[in-house]
């Protein structure tokens, strides 16, 4: 039975065993709770330490419990008008106080009231709003007495003899406020939610309502006292001229600021107001959320928000650099030094109309060059620091199926020299082992003895992802035999020792199983922990143990060295920690010493040894792993020459692709995990993933000079008109859609259940009535449309001019237009300068002519990418728009 602690006074539930809970009631003189059951009386009721004796109680670790025989016992008598004793002496009064807010107890202090007892009081109460905190005992000796004649004896400074009679409980003095610690400020009192009347036992306690109707009466202040309240504009200025004079100026500055956001009103703020927040934030967060609630600025998610409105094409787009230079400028030296990650997703051939962009989602696109050919790859960019904890991404670029070597070169080089020119020092650029990327390392020159390539003349070193490595070397292990300093290394050693330790009591290496084993599947394959674990130092070592003790040939130790061999390398180009916190040989990071480069330099001569040999003994030169992993020790080996001097140590698991590969699995969870996503998913998260990115914090607190620096920016700008609007400013105007026709329900026509010479007819009827619909109340239209009856006796009597024929030009100009604008940015825009030149006569002159254009390219642009779409589901080889197989 635990208590619940409210100040000083602990308070206890009723028992819910019926026998205890019977001798608990009786006690307390309240058979009116008889009704209610022990249950509800647990529930709902409490009882306060007071009533209980000291040998009943005990302090364990800070708590105080109640023993299970205890009975309250203890309770005041009730006072009777004019100071006299009550007669009925053995007459229990009930005191339970839950109902009641409880007060602090004054050790300082104590009242003697005149009753037949000696007994101490606490005095009454105030907190900060005013409201009295009565106390049960005062409650219980006036019951009569309101909160409101209570505070006004309270507040009474004429002195009073407490030991004087009183006519009545009206006109009975309450003892005053007095001083506690020689603070004559009124505390107060604390109280839990749980010690509060719940609403079903609310309805039989009037005297609480009673007492909570009166402390809510808070008084109103009127709008002339608001008025009175509120500084002139010439204080204002005096107040400022003064913290001119006697404050730094970047504080007073500062205070200026805060004056003006306090005055203004909440008003939409536009795009460039929200850019200076994001810088703001990017130069101090931690700043800036304590800079936030003063200056009225963004919060964070509202920040994210703005990121995510932004127009993120592909590219490199000006509004990520320059979030990316603000965050930069931020941070030390140190930590600007990064690698550039790139990396190819695949993605569904999709088309998608943006209303709000006008342009069509889904066409070959790089930022400088278009193409009608759909987008099947996606070409994703991630700065990650070498450093510190931040990664970025920079970029994305859509690619058909086929990806040119030239062309993603040319990317990277831009990408490179425009991420040096905000401020990020790119010294690596980290790849996988596909296709593309590898035609892109012979288009820039790469080799075992030149791991670089000149960027403006300065190297940046050419890194292959090195878990992709590790299984690319395992998948060569497993189908071929591998020969090396007159010694060989066969997959059937593994597999042996695999059989003969997992029928041993006491396995070596627990950790293998026979999924490790089987090659065939594609997604064990592709499994990096399935390579490092088979290639990892527990089956060298368990290798040995077997070769030693004779279960294994002596043949097997060439397996044992080159399991070996791979297991420290990849240990030494995966390190993490910075601190001798791992167990392993080169667990720890990089720091150049002269056995981890004696190491590396075995293991190059170690690579340059090794032979492919197939089943026919003939030597497999087409095979290039080994030459890659060679390009990658060296890599590391000369970029460490580079970076020793800015560095402590490298943390060579940074230069992985393990920051992309977030990035990947994000973007698909955000896209329902589909395991090919459409253009416009994948843009769509990219961009949130920009904002979240972006609103990370480093490891580190924000450092004193970003700190000054954003005090200084935000005083500098408090007289700008970007933060400090004018009351007659409007707001900024969002961008104008070129065919925006409102609500219309185009897309739940099924034109696949209509007969082909019935689909001009329904679209057409359709046309017409959302034109009379928008057009209501017209007799001449009306008219028309009952006598437009499009079929085609009257199609053919009718004129040049008719509703029928104005569709049928429409179609013939989206026709012959359509396809060749489709990559165009403002499509839209365009088809509907085109559409506007053909000649049209309504019967009536307020006709909605525009509507009826705007809805029909709609219409018809929704229709169009929507059977596209449905032929790429099934015909995988379709490459581009063609609008007249549609």
């Amino acid at each position: 039975m635990m208590n619940i602690k409210i100040a000083k006074r602990h308070f206890f539930r009723f028992p819910r065993e019926k026998d205890r809970w019977i001798k608990w009631i009786k006690a307390c003189n309240r058979m009116d709770l008889m009704t209610l059951g022990p249950e509800c009386t647990n529930r709902y009721y409490r009882l306060c330490h007071l009533h209980f004796q000291v040998e009943m109680l005990r302090n364990f670790e800070g708590r105080v419990y109640l023993s299970k025989e205890a009975v309250p016992s203890i309770f005041f008598k009730p006072i009777q008008p004019g100071g006299s004793k009550s007669q009925d002496s053995s007459q229990l009064v009930s005191f339970v106080t839950i109902f009641l807010k409880p007060e602090r107890r004054n050790r300082n202090s104590a009242v003697g009231l005149t009753t037949s007892t000696d007994s101490q009081v606490d005095p009454m109460e105030f907190d900060e709003r005013g409201t009295p905190i009565v106390s049960p005992l005062q409650a219980v000796i006036c019951p009569s007495t309101s909160v409101k004649q209570i505070i006004d004896l309270t507040t009474d400074t004429t002195p009073t003899d407490p030991l004087a009679p009183t006519t009545s409980p009206e006109t009975e003095a309450a003892p005053a406020v007095t001083r506690e610690n020689d603070d004559g400020l009124p505390k107060r009192g604390r109280w839990h939610a749980l010690t509060q009347t719940p609403d079903a036992s609310a309805k039989s306690l009037s005297g609480k309502r009673r007492i909570e109707g009166d402390q809510g009466k808070i008084p109103i202040e009127s709008s002339a006292a608001k008025r009175r309240r509120i500084p002139r504009a010439e204080d204002e200025d005096q107040f400022k001229a003064a913290c001119a004079k006697l404050l730094p100026r970047d504080s007073a500055l500062l205070v200026s600021a805060c004056i003006s956001a306090r005055e203004r009103r909440k008003t939409r703020k536009d795009f460039k107001d929200r850019q200076l927040a994001l810088q703001l934030f990017l130069m101090a967060p931690s700043a800036y959320e304590f800079y936030r609630p003063l200056c009225q600025l963004p919060t964070v998610r509202r920040l994210q928000k703005h990121i995510r409105d932004w127009d993120v094409q592909p590219g490199l787009n000006d509004n990520v650099m320059n979030a990316l230079r603000s965050k930069l400028k931020s941070l030390p030296p140190m930590k600007r030094r990064c690698c550039l990650c790139a990396s190819e997703m695949r993605l569904r051939p999709h088309l998608f109309y943006n209303l709000s962009r006008d342009r069509i989602v889904g066409f070959y696109n790089t930022g400088t060059e278009k193409r009608r050919s759909l987008a099947r790859k996606a070409l994703v960019l991630v700065a990650r620091s070498l450093a510190g904890d931040w990664e970025q991404p920079v970029a994305y670029y859509f690619q058909d199926g086929v990806s040119h070597a030239g062309v993603v070169r040319n990317l990277i080089l831009q990408a490179i020299a425009a991420l040096r020119g905000i401020g990020a020092n790119v010294h690596a650029l980290v790849t996988s082992t596909a296709p593309t990327f590898l035609r892109l390392s012979r288009e820039l020159g790469i080799s075992t003895e030149r791991p670089s390539f000149p960027v403006n003349d300065e190297s940046v070193f050419y890194i292959f992802d090195v878990p992709r490595l590790m299984r690319t070397t395992r998948n060569v292990f497993t189908r071929h035999q591998l020969r090396f300093r007159d010694q060989k290394a066969s997959w059937k050693d593994v597999e042996l020792f695999f059989r003969r330790d997992s029928q041993m009591r006491l396995p070596l290496v627990p950790e293998l199983a026979t999924s490790y084993f089987q090659p065939g599947k594609t997604s064990r394959k592709t499994k990096t922990e399935y390579a490092v674990r088979v290639l990892g130092s527990n089956v060298a070592a368990g290798l040995s143990a077997h070769v030693a003790s004779g279960v294994l040939p002596l043949t097997a130790i060439g397996t044992m060295e080159f399991v070996l061999y791979f297991s420290r390398l990849y240990d030494l180009l995966s390190s993490r920690e910075s601190a001798r916190t791992n167990t392993k040989e080169f667990g720890q990071a990089f720091t150049g010493s002269t056995h981890e480069i004696c190491f590396l330099q075995r293991a190059l001569e170690f690579l340059r040894s090794i032979q492919v040999i197939d089943a026919t003994g003939a030597c497999v030169r087409s095979i290039k792993c080994f030459d890659r992993w060679q390009i990658t020790v060296n890599a590391v080996i000369q970029l460490w020459d580079t970076l020793k001097e800015h560095l402590p140590a490298l943390r060579t698991a940074r230069l992985s692709q393990e920051g992309i590969e977030r990035v990947f699995c994000s973007i698909r969870r955000q896209s329902g995990n589909r395991a090919r996503l459409t253009p416009i998913l994948f843009t769509r998260a990219f961009k949130n993933l920009i904002g979240e990115h972006l609103a990370e914090r480093s490891g580190e607190d924000d450092s004193v000079a970003s700190a000054r620096r954003m005090l200084k920016r935000i005083a500098s700008s408090s007289s700008s008109p970007s933060l400090l609007p004018k009351a007659n400013e409007a707001s900024a105007v969002a961008p104008r859609v070129a065919l925006d026709v409102g609500a219309t329900s185009h897309r739940d026509i099924d034109l696949q259940s209509l007969y082909e010479r019935n689909a001009f007819r329904r679209v057409c009827d359709f046309l017409l009535s959302e034109c009379l619909r928008a057009h209501a109340g017209c007799s001449v239209c009306a008219a028309c449309a009952t006598r437009e009856t499009i079929n085609d006796s009257i199609a053919k009597n009718a004129s040049n001019a008719s509703f029928s024929l104005f569709i049928s030009g429409l179609e013939d100009v989206f026709m012959r237009n359509f396809e060749q604008l489709s990559n165009e940015e403002g499509v839209g825009s365009r088809m509907l300068r085109l559409a506007q030149q053909i000649e049209y006569r309504p019967p009536c002159p307020d006709f909605p002519v525009d509507l009826l254009i705007k809805l029909f390219l709609r219409m018809r642009i929704y229709f169009t990418l929507l059977r596209h779409n449905k032929i790429c589901r099934d015909v995988e080889t379709r490459d581009s728009l063609n609008v007249v197989q549609l």
